[in-house]
């Protein structure tokens, strides 16, 4: 079967595991003991294994498949439809190092830098001169993980909240930060 898409019909949450597709042509549901009639679906950067297909124009999918993180998608969204031959196997340097990557390399908006700050994106800038001491985990982020951000002016960050080592940046300068999960802190990698 070749590659062919479809869109979805309506928004879907992060935890839907059923939903309605424009056409379900190419989508079939799966016989797991003989291996026929695999479908993958991708849906922005998310795979989704098929499970069924109850109705015409309904499919059942286990979410978050190959690794991908399992998030919520608008509707219209475009949904690629395909075999497993179809689509390239996860790099497993990849998953090993970095299980969730939120912006796919785009730049996130950019954050006023203060005492406590959310980073919006794997890669942002920070404006201001605060120094910045607790960096709050942003939703869905796999500990390990990292993120880029760039100082647009002199600023820092500080070890008083869950910084573990303080860095202090100049204009322009960019910094790679890693968390620990056992000590609960962000550290430079630069």
């Amino acid at each position: 079967m070749a590659i062919s898409s479809t869109t979805l019909t309506n928004a879907i949450g992060a935890n839907d595991t059923t939903f309605v597709v424009g056409s379900t042509t190419n989508i079939t549901a799966p016989n797991f003991t003989t291996g026929v009639g695999i479908t993958y679906l991708m849906v922005e950067m998310e795979f989704m294994l098929v499970t069924g297909v109850p109705v015409a124009g309904t499919i059942t999918v286990q979410r978050g498949y190959l690794g991908s993180a399992a998030v919520a998608h608008g509707a219209s969204a475009g949904v690629t439809v395909g075999l497993p031959s179809d689509f390239p196997a996860p790099s497993i340097g990849v998953k090993a190092t970095q299980d969730f990557l939120w912006d796919q390399g785009a730049v996130a908006a950019p954050v006023a830098s203060a005492a406590t700050v959310t980073a919006p994106g794997q890669f942002f800038h920070i404006t201001g001169t605060a120094a910045v001491s607790t960096i709050n985990l942003p939703a869905n982020f796999i500990a390990g993980g990292l993120f880029w951000v760039v100082f647009d002016s002199t600023a820092s960050f500080t070890t008083g909240g869950n910084i573990g080592v303080a860095v202090t940046g100049a204009a322009g300068k960019m910094v790679v930060m890693a968390y620990d999960p056992n000590t609960s802190k962000w550290y430079s990698t630069t």
